[in-house]
């Protein structure tokens, strides 16, 4: 229940800012702004988690049987949201960059439903793996709500 949670404030803040971008993109405006606080996400927020994932339940679930092909995929795609941020942070258009932050939002969200819909379901039902033990070294993030208050949802 932690983990869905701590996706569904990601997804939050990830619709916020790459919405933020799509629309400063689309309005004409200079996008710096949305798209410096985007990429201080991704750099703060994104990559760590998924470095977390890789070395907590990724490790733990491609142990299984039927989680192995599974995580090599999930770790494939881990390398295109780390690709669609990086073309979305190189993008000198306003309109490139806010298409590649949609992609990153539809990419990510896809992502993390599969995470939560049959990672986590695949641990929680093996015999062999403690998922309270393998989440013992998970961090959490620091995430802002639509306020700019903080939240530590982890």
């Amino acid at each position: 229940d932690e983990l869905r949670a701590h996706h569904a404030v990601m997804i939050k803040d990830l619709d916020r800012l790459s919405a933020g971008l799509v629309a400063v993109a689309g309005s004409g405006n200079e996008p710096a702004a949305a798209k410096r606080d985007l990429e201080q996400w991704v750099t703060e927020v994104l990559v760590p988690h998924a470095e977390e994932e890789e070395a907590t339940t990724y490790r733990a679930a491609s142990e299984l049987p039927a989680g192995e092909l599974l995580i090599m995929s999930m770790l494939a795609e881990h390398e295109l949201i780390r690709t669609t941020a990086r073309h979305m942070s190189e993008a000198d258009d306003p309109s490139a960059a806010g298409a590649f932050a949609q992609a990153l939002f539809d990419t990510f969200d896809s992502h993390q439903r599969k995470e939560n819909d049959i990672i986590l379901p695949l641990l929680v039902a093996s015999d062999t793996v403690s998922l309270v033990e393998v989440m013992a070294g998970f961090h959490g993030h620091h995430h802002q709500d639509d306020h700019g208050h903080d939240s530590h949802d982890h």
